[in-house]
């Protein structure tokens, strides 16, 4: 079914009245006490078919021009095609982490309920196969170099490891406490695992399938989201307790700290532009990396229920998604 609106870029002209609220709360006060623009502005939601069920997890599928979200309420895999606007729903269970494999083609999706990895044909949106497991599944991450999925045991001590063209299980990563997000830097060549009952960043070595390096990640407590960027050599921790952290990628180091809203859950660091969102409880909270450290920008104001989000890396539109009682909805919010 597809839905035709203005085109999905910076430069939205229709929105709700809700929309607008929201751009209006999200203006700030500038240095001098004046008011400047909104770093975010809300655009129209846009109504998924199928009718209220809550979100997991999203992903930018830049090649494709595609949003991906875990619709776990509604047991589907949500894609947004932006080039006609397009919205397939893929059944696959209570979605929550996805990979994406380029190379060959896929999309990795974990289904909590069922305790296995479903696997997409990126092209055709069709199943092709599943991989069972011992365990919930939660955030995902692919590894280019050796074409390896990770899985993280949701609430479990484990990330499992999966060959991505056989589709089966390799091996498997023993890490302290409860898995979040998982990130493969092709710069470093390891995957960066938050672990959120001990406050932990598990650097892992993908040759061992083991962590080489275990880091604190206080004083950002029950870390959720993450952002790697090997080029300038950090990796970014948001806590629940509304707190992110910038690490030296290579020691661990603790290099800048910022203040976002309370409550994070996923978060997305646009290379581009430098700015990192935190989807936040009310709130995505906007900072921005400098040569020095972190710098706080604002809080824009997002729907009841948003708590994740992506990045369009070209028009550096950031997406969420969030449900009602009557439908569920993706949201854009172009950038200034």
């Amino acid at each position: 079914m597809k839905f035709r609106f203005s085109t999905l870029r910076p430069s939205f002209k229709r929105m709700s009245l809700a929309a607008s609220l929201l751009a209006v709360g999200a203006i700030i006060p500038g240095p001098s006490g004046a008011q400047v623009a909104p770093l975010l502005s809300a655009q129209k939601p846009i109504v998924v078919p199928g009718g209220s069920g809550g979100y997991d997890w999203m992903q930018f599928d830049a090649k494709m021009n595609r949003v991906l979200a875990g619709h776990k309420g509604k047991g589907t895999l949500v894609v947004l095609d932006l080039n006609d606007n397009k919205i397939t729903s893929v059944p696959v269970g209570a979605a929550q982490g996805i990979a994406i494999d380029e190379a060959d083609g896929k999309y990795f999706v974990g289904d909590a309920d069922e305790q296995k990895i479903v696997v997409v044909d990126r092209k055709t949106l069709k199943i092709t196969g599943q991989i069972p497991v011992t365990g919930p599944v939660d955030a995902m991450a692919f590894d280019t170099k050796r074409g390896l999925v990770y899985a993280g045991h949701d609430d479990g001590t484990e990330v499992w490891v999966i060959d991505g063209k056989s589709n089966k299980i390799v091996g498997a990563v023993k890490i302290s406490g409860a898995p979040e997000y998982i990130e493969y830097d092709s710069v470093t060549d390891r995957l960066y695992q938050n672990v959120k009952t001990d406050d932990t960043l598990h650097v892992i070595d993908s040759d061992k399938k083991a962590a080489e390096f275990v880091w604190k990640t206080t004083p950002a407590t029950g870390p959720h989201g993450l952002a790697v960027s090997g080029k300038t050599g950090r990796v970014f921790c948001a806590g629940k307790n509304g707190k992110l952290v910038a690490l030296d990628i290579r020691t661990g180091k603790t290099l800048a700290i910022a203040d976002i809203a309370s409550g994070v859950d996923q978060i997305a660091l646009d290379h581009g532009n430098q700015y990192i969102y935190s989807a936040c409880k009310g709130f995505i909270s906007v900072t921005e990396v400098t040569k020095s450290g972190l710098r706080s920008r604002a809080n824009i104001p997002s729907p009841a229920g948003v708590h994740t989000l992506t990045v369009d890396p070209k028009t550096h539109t950031v997406w969420a998604c969030y449900a009602d009682k009557k439908d569920s909805y993706l949201i854009a919010f172009a950038t200034k």
